[in-house]
């Protein structure tokens, strides 16, 4: 996610949005009231309070395919 980001400003981050019954991540900014996850420093990653409850015990994995890594949700 990081690397997505590089290129970005510093205040762009990736959000999980639900969007026609599925998960997807977006590019987006800092909202109140996100719940945010940061790697060396940098908000990568920004959920808002509702969707932030919901995927409270699912965990955020990587996943090998034959067109590279993919992030996938797993339950714990």
């Amino acid at each position: 996610m990081a690397h997505l980001l590089d290129a970005k400003p510093g205040n762009a981050v990736l959000r999980i949005i639900r969007h026609k019954q599925r998960l997807r991540m977006r590019l987006d900014r800092l909202r109140p009231g996100d719940q945010t996850f940061a790697h060396n420093g940098r908000v990568v990653l920004a959920l808002d309070r509702r969707l932030g409850t919901t995927l409270a015990l699912r965990q955020l994995d990587i996943r090998e395919t034959d067109a590279g890594p993919r992030l996938r949700l797993r339950s714990n």
